[in-house]
């Protein structure tokens, strides 16, 4: 009888946590929206970087991601928060590979949606061909340094440099290589798309031996 009621107080216990938890998070996602009408309505440029993870915006960029420190808490696969042609430049630094093809393909709409006519659409996204190298090619050893998730590569066979970059051990669920990004985007209805050069005033340096980066326009 005794257990019973312990059972039955943690049950209780679990769902009134799970309610305050839900409670929390919409007044988050409220207050991001009071954020982003106020951001409309002061800045004449709007420089969005997307998936941006701990980061707070630098040099007039504004992040966004599920995290507490980006400028605005939000979940990309609930769309982009903004109204329609209301940004002038969009950034991603590896979060696309986070998706599925098919949130993929709806985030990029989103992004089509938001950007005003002209406006940039800029991109970076992991080489899988690196490590697919790797595996295909007997006499390759993939460098040490570019195992950048150690948690993620199992050291088994050659095999787990594509399990890395595929799966990193459950945050990745796409890959690409430059030919399928700039497929993808062209596909989307992006103009003017092409491969870029590292920017060292976005992109970060630290992962360039792994990028792919492009840029297109709407």
């Amino acid at each position: 009888m005794f257990a019973a009621s312990r059972e039955m107080v943690f049950k209780i216990f679990v769902i009134i946590n799970n309610f305050v938890q839900m409670i929390k998070l919409f007044i988050k996602f409220q207050l991001s929206k009071a954020n982003i009408k106020n951001i409309v309505n002061k800045k004449k440029e709007i420089c969005l970087e997307v998936g941006a993870g701990d980061k707070k915006g630098e040099n007039n960029w504004i992040t966004i991601d599920i995290s507490n420190q980006c400028d605005i808490f939000w979940d990309l696969r609930k769309g982009i928060p903004f109204p329609n042609e209301s940004i002038n430049k969009i950034y991603s630094s590896h979060f696309l590979e986070h998706l599925s093809f098919k949130e993929a393909q709806i985030f990029l709409d989103e992004c089509l949606r938001v950007l005003v006519k002209g406006g940039i659409f800029s991109i970076c996204v992991p080489n899988a061909k690196i490590y697919a190298k790797a595996y295909l090619d007997p006499d390759y050893r993939l460098p040490e340094e570019y195992i950048v998730y150690k948690p993620a590569f199992n050291r088994t066979t050659k095999i787990d440099y594509l399990n890395y970059i595929a799966y990193m051990d459950g945050h990745h669920q796409y890959m690409f290589d430059e030919e399928n990004l700039i497929h993808i985007l062209e596909s989307k209805g992006f103009k003017n798309v092409h491969l870029r050069a590292f920017d060292p005033a976005l992109d970060f340096k630290m992962r360039d031996f792994e990028s792919i980066y492009a840029e297109a326009l709407k």
